[in-house]
């Protein structure tokens, strides 16, 4: 069974749905961008998409995120500019003040960003990201974001493959998630 989320109120059909796609990384999170279902497969890609994780935390506060692309910039000016997008959607609240306030004191490529990053910046969903994995080799994945209809503030992502390579990395460790032993 998938670890379930912080948000018990999930549509269970929404729930079925990204638990059916055993081979596509997929999962659902909030406006304050922390992940409440998940499916196995996104699981096993990083520990970030897991119930409960944090979006923002986990990129900006576990050191190993950045560290394990090859490009940090690009994760942390894409990042911030998710939350920017979102708080230009949503109303600024103490949950977004204090993550902004936790991500500015405790990562400065965040701080900075924060403070250097035009405003009306939107990011590209175009871009390739890099999950690096000692066990599996590196994955190049993009994804897509579309909002959970009659559920404002709720987002599903979908990650895809890039290449052949990464397409076959992705099937390797589709095969190691537990709903294929």
């Amino acid at each position: 069974m998938v670890e379930r989320g912080p948000a018990d109120r999930l549509p269970q059909d929404l729930v079925d749905l990204v638990d059916s796609w055993s081979t596509v990384p997929a999962f659902v999170h909030d406006r304050h961008f922390t992940v409440l279902h998940a499916n196995h497969l996104a699981q096993a890609l990083s520990r970030a998409f897991r119930p409960g994780a944090n979006l923002l935390r986990s990129t900006f506060l576990r050191p190993e995120v950045l560290r394990a692309s090859p490009d940090p910039g690009l994760v942390t000016e894409h990042v911030v500019g998710e939350l920017r997008k979102s708080l230009g959607t949503h109303e600024w609240d103490a949950v977004f003040e204090g993550l902004v306030d936790e991500l500015r004191t405790g990562n400065s490529r965040f701080a900075e960003a924060w403070t250097g990053l035009e405003p009306d910046r939107r990011p590209d969903a175009a871009e390739t990201f890099t999950f690096d994995r000692p066990d599996l080799g590196r994955l190049e994945l993009r994804y897509l974001q579309l909002e959970v209809p009659e559920h404002f503030g709720w987002s599903l992502v979908i990650w895809r493959a890039c290449d052949e390579a990464s397409a076959r990395l992705l099937a390797v460790l589709a095969g190691q998630s537990p709903d294929r032993t």
